[in-house]
């Protein structure tokens, strides 16, 4: 059985306030990004000619054991939260086991692994953790595989689902008595098809010889198996959620009219794809799925998160990705037909000042809706960013994207708190706090920030202070409000 591990409760918003989230996830301690190898013609991985470095959090399974749910990225573990949107980071051995984690309850106990030959066994999933023997085929031959998702049906077979690249998706029967043996040979389950536009390789599916259809999740509704996978790579910023239905874990599979699930509407949320699909309270669905940065290196990614639906005809649905304040989990007992809080970003465009800005780095760029920009202060000390709303609206919360500036970790540069404030003005010159986290101790780059609804007319960021040796930047600053 899976133990229960009592933990001193996180920080909670004041009960008065709706519980509320907003993408990309507000998630603390995020693990540095591991840069990979950069080989002669894939120079497109790297995305830059000398990566400098930088944080990541991507391919998230999540998975829920008892009341509490766990997050296993990749490149390192794990997270815990009790509502899905407070998050406590946990360090586990092993604490990178490479790309595409996945875990399982299985007979009793955990089962862990991720691309490549290797598994790992606990009772609990904050450890301990053994290394079990390598992976073999059902002949004993060494075997590998990538992007698995591990599977248990309600007959108790496990299945693993693997895959990366052109030749798209298998599945596996796994040995009950022992998870590193194969029980069969693998199935084929589907190939990238170029008639889906969606799966064509690049930027703008314009190389219909090849993809990358990865990141496989299994999710089993109402007697069907939904099969879903991503494609054309993560590096892009098409990169989207597909499914396949079958009547059996194995199929036939058959691809569903209602594709890809999840794919960016061209505002800040891009690069939707590689995600898990996990139960939360009251029944509800959840999809946790990567999105893409892309700044310092090609696999610079954070986590997002919307309601899973089945439509009419039983096909799979994602609501998302959404970008402005959404209701958490348990709040809404049907969040598939809408979870908006009716919030609108009020920032985004406005003219916007600063204390100081960097010639490239104006404060503008830190309201254009975009995550590959941003604001980045010349000056020392406190700074700050002012957006001018044009009339007065009541303002309800804010999200704050720290761009973590100089990060340099061989050079002693590291993560740590930002501290600030965010101040409400009618007349641009008395100016009242909305939110104070001037002793912030929590490293936690993105921050989402929910406050009684106050009017004003104007708004102000006040960075107090920044992690020793970094530049203050901001990807982006969005205060939510209606009229």
């Amino acid at each position: 059985m899976v133990v229960s591990l009592v933990v001193a409760a996180v920080a909670r918003m004041p009960a008065q306030l709706p519980r509320t989230y907003c993408n990309p996830l507000p998630i603390p301690e995020i693990q540095p990004g591991t840069r990979g190898v950069k080989t002669p013609g894939k120079g497109r991985w790297m995305m830059t000619d000398v990566a400098r470095d930088f944080r990541s959090m991507a391919d998230p399974t999540v998975v829920r054991l008892g009341s509490r749910w766990y997050l296993f990225p990749s490149n390192g573990m794990l997270w815990y939260s009790d509502d899905l949107v407070h998050w406590t980071h946990h360090a586990i051995e092993p604490k990178d086991i490479g790309w595409a984690p996945t875990v399982v309850a299985y007979r009793g106990a955990l089962y862990l692994t991720a691309g490549g030959d290797r598994m790992w066994t606990a009772q609990d999933p904050l450890g301990p953790w053994k290394l079990l023997p390598r992976l073999r085929d059902a002949e004993g031959t060494p075997a590998s595989w990538k992007d698995p998702c591990l599977f248990v049906d309600r007959d108790g077979t496990l299945y693993c689902y693997y895959g990366l690249g052109t030749d798209g998706i298998y599945v596996v029967k796994l040995d009950p008595a022992d998870p590193t043996r194969f029980a069969s040979a693998p199935v084929h389950c589907f190939a990238f098809n170029p008639a889906h536009l969606w799966e064509r390789f690049g930027e703008h599916h314009e190389d219909p010889s090849k993809s990358s259809i990865e990141g496989s999740w299994m999710t089993r509704h109402n007697g069907r198996y939904y099969l879903q996978y991503s494609a054309p790579g993560t590096i892009f910023r098409d990169y989207a959620v597909g499914c396949y239905i079958g009547d059996t874990p194995l199929g036939p599979w058959h691809y569903q009219h209602r594709n890809p699930i999840l794919l960016q509407k061209g505002g800040l949320i891009n690069g939707c794809g590689h995600h898990s699909i996990v139960e939360g309270p009251d029944g509800t669905w959840w999809c946790f799925y990567t999105l893409l940065v892309r700044i310092e290196h090609g696999f610079e990614r954070r986590v997002g998160m919307d309601p899973v639906g089945f439509d009419a005809n039983g096909e799979m649905f994602v609501r998302g990705p959404s970008e402005t304040p959404q209701f958490a989990p348990g709040v809404v007992k049907d969040p598939w037909n809408g979870n908006s809080q009716g919030l609108q970003n009020l920032t985004s465009g406005y003219q916007t000042s600063a204390s100081t800005y960097v010639v490239g780095h104006e404060p503008a760029l830190a309201e254009d809706d975009n995550i590959r920009t941003w604001w980045e202060a010349s000056g020392e000390g406190t700074q700050w960013l002012r957006v001018d709303l044009e009339r007065v609206y009541d303002l309800y919360s804010a999200r704050t994207m720290f761009a973590d500036r100089g990060l340099d970790y061989a050079a002693g540069i590291v993560p740590g708190p930002y501290r600030y404030r965010i101040e409400g003005s009618l007349d641009g010159k008395s100016w009242f706090t909305l939110l104070d986290k001037s002793d912030n101790t929590v490293d936690q780059p993105i921050e989402y920030d929910a406050w009684a609804p106050r009017p004003a007319r104007y708004v102000r960021l006040v960075v107090l202070s920044a992690p020793k040796g970094m530049r203050l930047g901001v990807w982006e600053f969005s205060v939510f409000g209606r009229a």
